[in-house]
């Protein structure tokens, strides 16, 4: 009888041991707070891909130097600019050319956004027309007090920051303009074909990715002024070479 007790109370023991695991386990469950129960993170997560860092901030420049593309779709359409501010001219009478003169809603010879009846030649036209179509793609080199800016049609314009004496230069491809910065921007102002003042304006916008051309002029019989975007993209960057003696 005595050597049955030994196995009788491993036999109860071995009985009583699933009861209470299970009974441990309900007891964890009730106290756990409702939602779902938390997950181990996988080891396989690579760390930081559930968030992107925001870019660092780049501080704006006074450096045009590089090579910069024409972007169509952030700039502004001259021709519709122009059809606008002709419309407002006319006290609201309708934005639309008259018929002939240059296609496409381009204005013509001295009076610009008027139409076609004031016998500019076609020459004057061909000069207006070159003169507010933008560049595909600009070349710049700094060196101050010089900025050239080169064109993909081999035209230079060469602005100059030490108010130095301008003289009219009478190459068309070859131009120099006094200029100033205003704080981001280089500033210069000119005649436009039919002698009338008009401001350009070229400045590196936040993030230094993008280059902005600005051409304020009056146009019309009531000095309209518009303003004309051209935004260019980044090819390749440039440094500044050093000042050069004159």
């Amino acid at each position: 009888m005595n050597y049955l007790l030994p196995r009788f109370s491993r036999f109860v023991i071995n009985a009583a041991l699933p009861c209470i695991t299970i009974l441990g386990v309900s007891n964890v469950l009730a106290q756990a707070p409702p939602g779902p129960l938390p997950q181990a993170t996988s080891k396989d997560t690579p760390a930081g891909s559930e968030t992107n860092a925001p870019p660092p901030n780049v501080p704006r420049t006074k450096n045009l130097a590089g090579t910069w593309r024409l972007n169509v779709d952030d700039s502004d359409d001259p021709r519709k600019k122009l059809q606008q501010a002709h419309g407002s001219s006319r006290g609201g009478q309708g934005g639309g050319r008259r018929s002939g003169g240059m296609g496409g809603g381009w204005p013509g010879g001295r009076h610009i956004g008027r139409g076609t009846g004031s016998g500019e030649s076609d020459s004057d036209r061909e000069k207006m027309q070159l003169f507010l179509q933008p560049a595909q793609q600009l070349v710049v080199v700094q060196k101050e007090p010089e900025i050239d800016f080169t064109d993909d049609d081999d035209r230079k314009f060469a602005f100059y920051t030490d108010n130095r004496k301008i003289e009219k230069s009478k190459e068309p491809t070859h131009q120099e303009f006094a200029a100033k910065w205003d704080q981001f921007r280089l500033v210069a102002e000119g005649k436009d074909p039919g002698g009338n003042k008009y401001e350009r304006s070229y400045e590196v916008l936040a993030g230094n990715q993008q280059l902005r051309e600005t051409l304020f002029l009056k146009v019309g019989r009531n000095n309209t002024e518009i303003a004309i975007h051209y935004v260019y993209d980044l090819v390749s960057p440039a440094h500044s070479a050093a000042p050069t003696s004159r």
